[in-house]
């Protein structure tokens, strides 16, 4: 069941209900003073660079490099990066 969140206008006390749809509906008919309160929550991370924001980049990227998988750069690549990478030369040797 959805939880809905409600403003009372006369006292401006706002306050959370779990109902259905249906419910809903009757509520807000059978009670005038009460309003639906409509918010949303917008998160944005960040992680100064890191792979979080390396890796959004990467997804609203439209082209696709080499063959098209994700590798983290600069501050963001951790030893077992460098490790696979050198391992992967000493192979292409």
């Amino acid at each position: 069941m959805p939880l809905y969140r409600f403003k009372d206008i006369k006292t401006d006390k706002e306050y959370n209900k779990v109902m259905s749809y249906e419910e809903l509906l009757e509520y807000l008919n059978s009670n005038k003073d009460i309003q639906q309160v409509f918010k949303m929550n917008i998160f944005r991370y960040s992680d100064n660079n890191g792979t979080k924001d390396q890796f959004t980049e990467w997804a609203k990227d439209s082209s696709i490099n080499d063959n098209g998988g994700f590798k983290t750069y600069g501050k963001a690549r951790t030893d077992y990066d460098k490790k696979k990478d050198d391992t992967q030369k000493d192979k292409a040797e």
